[in-house]
């Protein structure tokens, strides 16, 4: 049975962290070399929940998840019909908060500061296609590691929330809390991923820090309804 202390934790772990990130001012990425090594691991980081990494994370999970509880059909069943909910609920909500809020992503602020993009309101304004081909021509003229320059061309919409944060999350939160009622063992390594992902995101330039703190909030709350949802329905 999922207590609700065994919740407030696990929730704890994850939105505290990025809660006290928020508060600390603590800037995006343009405190370091951009051509640095490390950021690299940020950016493989970011792609466990990109496509086609995402793939890879999904299967993981589930795997796991099997070795773990030895699931039968009907739990295989109702695990997936949830789990497939709340990442349809996830883009819908990214996607319509996207849409009202309209915040651009730090390093298209930091190329309109240096004088690389006219402004956010004409760059916005253009094609998506237009975009890119924009980043493009400004990450060569910056050179800017391949990956890097573009990561930044697949990311020329709005930045809240962070997409990759919320599903990281739900992930982390849904199958985390599943895990701590059956068998507990590693479930709080899933918090430590999802911070690290949800961090990458700041140190790519693709987020600010309350992006983050508010993607949390929002993927802990779906996915803990879906896990006490099916939790609920198992034990019947």
């Amino acid at each position: 049975m999922l207590t609700n202390a065994q919740v407030l934790r696990f929730s704890a772990a994850l939105i505290l962290p990025l809660a006290l990130l928020a508060l600390s001012g603590w800037p995006p990425f343009l405190t370091h070399d951009l051509n640095q090594p490390g950021l690299y691991l940020a950016y493989l980081l970011s792609g466990t929940v990109g496509l086609p990494g995402l793939l890879a994370t999904f299967a993981l999970l589930f795997a796991m998840t099997q070795f773990k509880l030895r699931l039968g059909r009907r739990e295989w069943g109702l695990l997936l019909a949830v789990f497939v909910l709340l990442m349809g609920a996830d883009w819908c909500i990214k996607a319509a908060i996207k849409h009202l809020t309209q915040e651009p992503r730090p390093y298209l602020v930091w190329l309109v500061e240096q004088g690389l993009l006219d402004s956010l309101e004409h760059f916005y304004a253009a094609p998506v296609s237009e975009r890119m081909e924009q980043i493009h021509a400004t990450s060569l003229l910056l050179g800017l590691p391949t990956w890097l320059g573009q990561h930044w061309q697949q990311g020329v919409n709005y930045a809240f929330p962070s997409g990759h944060t919320i599903v990281t999350i739900t992930l982390a939160q849904f199958f985390g809390l599943i895990w701590l009622t059956r068998a507990p063992r590693g479930a709080w390594l899933l918090p430590l991923w999802a911070l690290a992902v949800a961090v990458s995101r700041l140190l790519l330039g693709m987020h600010w820090a309350g992006d983050l703190l508010a993607s949390a909030i929002l993927g802990s709350a779906t996915a803990i309804l879906g896990a006490r949802w099916w939790l609920h329905q198992v034990s019947r």
